[in-house]
This record gives structure tokens, C-alpha cells and sequence, in this order.
């Protein structure tokens, strides 16, 4: 083994022991000669002392020091580029109080496997269900300003109170989810307790793996260090955001868009997190939460983005670790809906949608529609890059080894452009490394800064759009139309997006346009306005028929000129109609009576031939239903918190209705009848039947009375009473029918009448029914809900809030509808700010950590 080189040694306490100084020497051997023989930049290692101290070897930039930290701490990580074994404490839970008072810290109700976390997985109880932490008391940072009320009084507004994670989409609202489950990492500044200042311990026979596999790995573009303040990093605003997509092998890339296009770099990830080894750790102690990550991602997501600044930017764009996929300057050349309007894309990061709009050159409104398609080219180890030089030639090496001194002398301030630096040259070969050396002495940093490298991935992708259409409101008055809503920036409520077109003067324009778009369960859900002035003459809708005798008919007469009414719908709800003035229904429907009893007629004076028919009777019920003034409102509302979410108000009502009911019997002769008759000289003497009054014996003095020929009369409708000989006359024969007739006819009887006399002919039983009712104006509604975990439902079946049809905001108050989900993990949970009858939020999915009475800003993962 070498001899170490010189170095700074630095202990936080006192001095240290024998054994704790025979272990720091031996370590600084371990790094002098593992760093020489694989002519490495640079090199950290870390290792426990015998007295439980932790010693940290840095050989960088030409320095070479040990640090010794006590026990519990976290060691002081440097930003040297190079990957860390550095494992912070994941805090999942809800967030339930993030205002605080001073000395206040902020509410978390934990999960059960973040307190078996906290103590390491052993068999001990557990810290508190209820916590409050200053580990989480953490501001806004400035690029959420906005959110920071102008007047806080004696309370801290952390970020917690309205920076939630589903103000972003996709992936990304799960990144932000786990960011904010870590807190402060600056644990010095944090109260002594085990809690505040907790932090991830793996037993040593893991830790050498993991150490093992970090060392002298490069990361790409990232500390692998959560932010030191605990604040959120990434952005979701239309002019920049960030969102996440999956390559081809499955791996995570972060996206930035904005005017100058879509970029992507490698998911900053906690580099320890990335390793078998603490795959095979968190798998032992049966951690679902952390192998949720480890399954969606790779690894633990540290939260960390792309940097600010232009220089440090175009440092890690020469390296080759932020890769343009593709252009899109045409979509932000036009104007955001609202500004959180970041892109939407779906769980795997393949594709977004967005809107924008502008004005055409007659001054009216018009919106586009845009379609973001990403296939991302794999790399290897997510672009981590280790040390793979191998110097044949010992000279080489030492020279080699020489110049990669001199240049990482100039690189150590941890800056961007240092560290893309150091990343560009670990790319290069062995043979690049000793060419370079050959030509200069002095540090070469300049070299390295201007060189532009090949993209570490191939990806592909376009923004393109896929819609353009009118938005066209009568009218001058902004708030005349103020149904369609977005959140306003500071998360006050939602605000009215003004449809009026000042400058246009033209003539109406009929729309059917795409405004918004976001999606739900992967499935792309837009909102379109719709708007049509063309009235017309509605033509007569009916089912009757000439004969409408059993069975049932509807007509619906129109008075007055139709239209279209319903200015929005969506992919999952459409109630535009057609509306007239006044609708009137008459539906009728047709029952069966059945046969009334036989009529027998008797001769008339003078005349022999009487007759014998029935018929069918059958009822008819009519309903008339009359509304006027009937009309129908929708609104469309992106909620406060949530960027994948429509919710969908809609009401209808009439000025008046009026129903009517009634009931009428009808019948239809049987086309089968007959002729019967009698004889008397001195009554009934005139005529015959049409077979020549047969009978026997001979009827004489009005008797007998016979029955003799059948009279057959179809009509076009007669079907429905026909039965064919229903007295059973025989054919050629006759019937006496004296018993019933006899008393009528016979002189005898003395009842002889000049007309005659009907005998029967009795109708079904049947009682009338005669009602008519007038109602007032009435009024009826639902709201539907498009989100994660919800799907497309029916949230209730009240009448929205009438806001939801006007102007927000009025007097600098807004109209308040808010949003939440669960963004990552077993639990599926969704809830929006509309009560139910017991008085909490209407929601979907469960989760033991809620109480469904406000917005839940949840942290981590949440499995239960």
C-alpha cells in the first residue's frame, strides 16, 4: 500500500482516540492508493470510527483533508459533482397545520411506515402519530413569491399552505409530492431531537455496498442533495415549467419548457437510492413506501431542477446532460389562459397538451391547441458516469494523473460550470486525457469550458398544433360571459377568462373551440366553448298515426324559433340542446276494453228486419305537457391546487309548465252483424232479411223472432273488433232468438214501439278521468368532476352555485373552488371543495390520513 499523502485533518469535538486515529490513518491510505491506481479527479470515502464518530476522506482538486463528525450528524457535504452516500429521512404524511405561530412547527399526521422509519425499522415504539415539526417550517421560496400574503400578522404562511404538488401534472405532481417529504436538511440549525434532526441509517453491511458503488461516480447535471432549506425547486407556470418523462428503458427524465424549447435531463436522483444495495436494504425491512420510488423511478427523487441561470445552463448543455428534444416557439408566441397553465402530460411523460391563444387581424379572439409527443433515447445508469480509465503504461498514468491534478486545482467552488467540467472530462477516454495533457501545462479549465459534447441520449419529439379556432362573445362588456374560470396565481380562487373581443366589429362567428385541456387516467380531456346564434323553425316531432287505437303516441309541437343552447362541454359531458320558445307534449296511450254486450235490435213498426251487432271498446289516456321560457346554463372551472381537473356545472330551468291528463273510451263495430225478423200482419209485415225470412215453425203475431243471415262490413281498420261469426249462426240456418226478442215484437205484449227496441248493447265499465295542473318557474342542476382517482362522474345533483355563471373575481373577491389528489402511492384519493349532505368534501378513493374538511397537502407517499 502507497503512503498517504498529506492531509488536513478537522474534528468537530475533541481530539481523537488511538483507535479512532489508527482508522482515519488507514482510510487515508485506502483513498491515496485507490485514487492512484485508477487515476481518478477526485475521490470522497466515508467510514465509522471504533467510537461511532464518522470520518469523511475528500481528495479534490488537489486538496486532500479528513473530516470527523460525531455521531447523529450528517456529514458536511460538499457540491463536488460527485455522487454522495448521503441518505435523507422521507417524511409521508399530511400536512395539518401549515400556518403557524412563532415557535410553531408545522402539523404532520405520519404514516405508520414513516414512523417505523424514524426508528430504523426496530422493535421499539414508535414517535407519535401527530407531530410538529420545524424540520418543516420552511417559507415560500422566491420564485413562489406570489403566494406570501401581503399581511401575515404574527402568522409563518409556510409553503405548505398553498403550494401543492398537483399544481403540477403527471410524474411530475409525485416529485414534488416526495420533495416535500424531506424538510430542512441543515440539521445543525434544527431543535436536538431525534425527530427534527432524523436522517436514514443502514446498517454498515449495506453501507460498504453502497459506498462501493457510488465512489467516484459523476452525476449528470445534479447534487443528488434535496435543497438545503427544504423549499421547492421545480416550476409549473405557462412562460416555464417542469414535468417528467419516461425513456425507453423505463428511466426518469426531468423537462423544462419554455419559448426557448422542450428540454430534458437525467430525474436528479439520491444517488445512495440508486443502488442494489439499498434496494436489497429497503426490501428486507419491507418499506413498500420507499419501494414505491425505487419501483416508479429508479430511486429517491431529490426535487432538485434545472438551474436558474444562463451560464450554468449552457455549462451543462455543452456537456451534453440537457438535451434540446424539440422546438416550440410557436406555442409561446401566444398568451397563457391563465399563468399556472404549465403542460399537462400523461403518467408515462409521452405526451402533453396545452392551450394558448391571441387575436387574428380583425381583433377577434382565437384559441390553439397544442400536442406535445416525447420519445426519449435511453442511457446507460441514468448518465452517472464512472471512472473507467486504465493507464497501461505507469508514466502515463502519472502524468495523466498530474494533469487531471492541475485541472481539478481550478474546480473546486462546486459551481455548475466546475462541475460540468469535471463531467465532460470523465466522459472523455483515456487517450483524450493524455493528449490533452500533452499539450498544455497550466489547468486547461478554458478547454474544457467551450467544449460542446454529444448528447448523452438520442431523444425525439415535436409540438405541434392540432387545433385553431374562434372565440367570439357578443358584446363589449367583459363581464358579460364569465363562465369559463381558471385559477388565479395566488391561489384566491378562480378567475373569469374574458372573452370579449374589443376590436372586432364583425359579424357574428359561430365557435366550436378547444379552450383547455388536461389528462385524466391517461385519457386526454378538453373543454370546448361553443357558441351558435342561428335560430330556426323546429318541424313537428311525431309518432301518431291516422287510427290510433292500443298502443302508444307521442308528439312534440315547437312554437317559436329553436337553438342550440350550452356554451361549454367537455370530452365527458355534453348537454347542448335544442331549446324553443314554448314545447308542447301530447303522448297518448291506447288499452284495450274489450267486446260490449250484443245489441239486438227490434223491427220498427210496419217492417219485419231488425238487426243484431256489437263492438270493441278500448280507452284512450292523454297527456299534455306545455313548458315555456325553458333554458339551460353550463360553465366550465379549472380549480385552485389541481392542473389535471374540469369540473362541470349545469343547471336548467323553465318559466312555467302546465300538465293535463285525461282519459275517453272509444268504440269500433264488429264488421260481423245480423239480420233477424219477425212477422205480424198487422205490425210487421213489411220486408225480408237478404236469405228470405227463414224460420220454422212460420213466425206469426210478431212470433217467433229469428235470426237468419250474416252481414259482413270490413273497413280499412275493422281488424282490431273482428272475430269472425261470433253468434254461430249456421250457414243456411237460422236461430230463434224469441227469448230475447219475443217480449218486443209479439202483439200480445202490448209493448210494441214505433222504432223499435235495442236489447243490450251495454258498454265496458269505465270511469272517466279529467285532471290539469299549472307549476311555477322551476329549476334543476348537477356538477360533474373530471380528475385522477375520481375518472369523469357525477360529483352531485344540486344546483351549482350560481358563481359558477358569473364574473369572478367582483370587488377583488373571487369565486373559490379548490381541488386536491393523492399523487403517488397505493391510496387512491381525490376530494374538491363542494359538501356533501353531512358536511364534508365531496371526494373519491380513501385515505386514513384525511379527514375530508379541507384541501390536503399530502408529503411523501401515502400508501393507507
Amino acid at each position: 500500500m502507497l503512503a498517504p499523502r498529506p492531509y488536513g485533518r478537522f474534528a468537530e469535538q475533541a481530539e481523537l482516540s488511538p483507535e479512532d486515529s489508527a482508522a482515519v490513518e488507514q482510510l487515508a491510505r485506502a483513498v491515496t492508493n485507490f485514487k492512484q491506481l485508477s487515476a481518478l479527479d477526485s475521490l470522497k470515502r466515508v467510514a465509522e470510527l471504533p467510537s461511532g464518530r464518522q470520518a469523511v476522506a475528500i481528495d479534490m482538486g488537489g486538496v486532500f483533508r479528513v473530516l470527523v463528525l460525531e455521531r447523529h450528524e450528517n456529514p458536511q457535504h460538499e457540491l463536488t459533482g460527485q455522487a454522495e452516500t448521503n441518505l435523507p429521512m422521507l417524511f409521508s404524511g399530511v400536512i395539518t397545520r401549515a400556518q403557524v405561530l412563532e415557535g410553531e412547527g408545522v402539523g404532520i399526521k405520519l404514516t405508520e411506515q414513516t414512523r417505523r422509519r424514524l426508528i430504523g425499522y426496530r422493535d421499539e415504539p414508535l414517535p407519535p402519530k401527530d407531530v410538529a415539526l420545524q424540520r418543516f417550517r420552511i417559507e415560500y421560496p422566491d420564485r413562489f413569491s406570489y403566494f406570501r400574503p401581503e399581511y401575515s400578522g404574527i402568522y409563518t404562511f409556510t409553503q405548505f399552505t398553498k403550494l401543492r404538488p398537483t399544481w403540477f401534472s403527471g410524474a411530475m405532481a409525485e416529485v414534488m409530492q416526495v420533495a416535500g417529504g424531506y424538510g430542512r436538511q441543515a440539521m445543525a440549525d434544527l431543535p436536538e431531537d431525534d425527530i427534527e434532526r432524523a436522517r436514514m441509517r443502514v446498517p454498515e453491511r449495506y453501507m460498504r455496498e453502497i459506498r462501493r458503488q457510488v465512489a467516484g461516480v459523476r452525476l449528470p447535471g445534479y447534487t443528488g442533495f434535496p435543497d438545503r432549506e427544504g423549499q421547492f425547486q421545480c416550476g409549473y407556470l405557462h412562460s416555464k415549467g417542469n414535468a417528467v418523462s419516461f425513456d425507453t428503458d423505463g428511466s426518469p427524465w426531468l423537462l423544462q419548457l419554455n419559448a426557448r424549447g422542450v428540454f430534458a435531463m437525467p430525474l436528479p436522483l439520491v444517488p445512495a437510492t440508486t443502488t442494489a444495495a439499498f434496494r436489497e436494504y429497503i426490501e428486507e425491512v419491507g418499506d413498500a413506501e420507499l419501494l414505491k420510488l425505487l419501483d416508479r423511478f429508479g430511486g429517491m427523487p431529490t426535487g432538485e431542477t434545472f438551474p436558474e441561470e444562463e451560464k450554468d445552463f449552457e455549462a451543462w448543455r455543452r456537456a451534453g446532460v440537457f438535451i434540446k428534444v424539440c422546438d416550440c416557439a410557436d406555442f409561446y408566441d401566444h398568451q397563457a389562459f391563465y399563468a399556472a397553465s404549465g403542460w399537462s402530460l400523461n403518467s408515462r411523460g409521452t405526451e402533453g397538451f396545452n392551450t394558448c391563444w391571441d387575436h387574428d387581424g380583425s381583433g377577434l379572439l382565437r384559441a390553439h391547441a397544442y400536442k406535445l409527443k416525447l420519445r426519449l433515447g435511453a442511457v446507460a445508469d441514468g448518465g452517472r458516469l464512472k471512472a473507467t480509465w486504465q493507464f497501461e503504461d505507469p508514466a502515463d498514468a502519472a502524468r495523466a494523473h498530474a494533469y487531471l491534478d492541475r485541472v481539478f486545482q481550478t474546480l473546486r467552488d462546486g459551481t455548475h460550470r466546475s462541475r460540468a467540467i469535471a463531467y465532460k472530462i470523465r466522459r472523455q477516454s483515456a487517450a483524450q486525457i493524455l493528449a490533452r495533457a500533452a499539450v498544455t501545462n497550466g489547468p486547461d479549465t478554458d478547454h474544457w469550458d467551450a467544449l460542446e459534447l454529444d448528447a448523452i441520449a438520442s431523444h425525439q419529439g415535436s409540438v405541434s398544433r392540432v387545433g385553431t379556432g374562434p372565440l367570439y362573445w357578443p358584446g363589449k362588456n367583459p363581464t358579460s360571459m364569465g363562465r369559463l374560470k381558471f385559477p388565479e396565481l395566488r391561489g384566491l380562487g378562480c378567475e373569469s377568462f374574458v372573452m370579449v373581443s374589443e376590436d372586432y366589429a364583425g359579424p357574428a362567428v359561430r365557435c366550436d373551440t378547444i379552450v383547455f385541456g388536461c389528462y385524466v387516467d391517461d385519457e386526454l380531456q378538453v373543454v370546448k366553448y361553443f357558441y351558435d346564434e342561428r335560430k330556426f323553425q323546429e318541424s313537428e316531432q311525431s309518432t301518431f298515426e291516422k287510427y290510433m287505437i292500443v298502443g302508444q303516441w307521442e308528439k312534440t309541437v315547437t312554437t317559436g324559433l329553436s337553438g342550440l343552447m350550452g356554451y361549454f362541454y367537455t370530452s365527458a359531458f355534453d348537454d347542448r340542446q335544442e331549446a324553443p320558445p314554448v314545447t308542447t307534449t301530447t303522448h297518448i296511450t291506447g288499452t284495450d276494453m274489450g267486446y260490449g254486450q250484443p245489441a239486438f235490435a227490434t223491427p220498427p213498426i210496419l217492417y219485419c228486419v231488425g238487426s243484431l251487432s256489437r263492438a270493441r271498446y278500448y280507452m284512450h289516456r292523454t297527456k299534455v305537457k306545455s313548458t315555456s321560457g325553458f333554458g339551460i346554463d353550463v360553465a366550465a372551472c379549472v380549480p385552485v391546487f389541481e392542473r389535471d381537473c374540469i369540473l362541470y356545472p349545469y343547471t336548467d330551468s323553465t318559466s312555467g309548465r302546465a300538465e293535463s291528463e285525461k282519459t275517453e273510451q272509444f268504440a269500433m263495430a264488429d264488421p260481423t252483424s245480423y239480420q233477424l225478423w219477425c212477422y205480424d200482419n198487422l205490425f210487421h209485415w213489411m220486408g225480408q232479411t237478404d236469405n228470405h225470412n227463414k224460420g220454422d215453425p212460420p213466425s206469426k203475431d210478431g212470433v217467433p223472432v229469428y235470426i237468419d243471415t250474416l252481414v259482413y262490413s270490413p273497413t280499412e281498420v275493422s281488424d282490431y273488433a273482428d272475430s269472425g261469426n261470433w253468434y254461430n249462426l249456421p250457414p243456411g240456418g237460422f236461430l230463434d232468438v224469441t227469448a230475447i226478442c219475443g217480449p218486443y215484437t209479439s202483439r200480445s205484449s202490448g209493448t210494441q214501439h214505433a222504432g223499435g227496441v235495442v236489447i243490450g248493447g251495454e258498454a265496458p265499465g269505465f270511469e272517466p278521468f279529467s285532471s290539469e295542473k299549472l307549476y311555477p318557474a322551476e329549476q334543476s342542476g348537477r356538477l360533474s368532476v373530471s380528475m385522477k382517482t375520481a375518472g369523469s362522474v357525477v360529483a352531485h345533483r344540486e344546483v351549482p352555485h350560481s358563481w359558477y355563471f358569473g364574473f369572478s373575481p367582483v370587488e377583488d373577491t373571487y369565486f373559490y373552488r379548490d381541488a386536491v389528489h393523492n399523487a403517488i402511492g397505493d391510496a387512491g384519493y381525490a376530494s374538491i371543495y363542494e359538501q356533501d349532505q353531512n358536511g364534508f368534501r365531496r371526494r373519491w378513493g380513501h385515505t386514513a390520513l384525511a379527514d375530508n374538511m379541507s384541501a390536503h397537502h399530502f408529503i411523501g407517499v401515502i400508501n393507507e
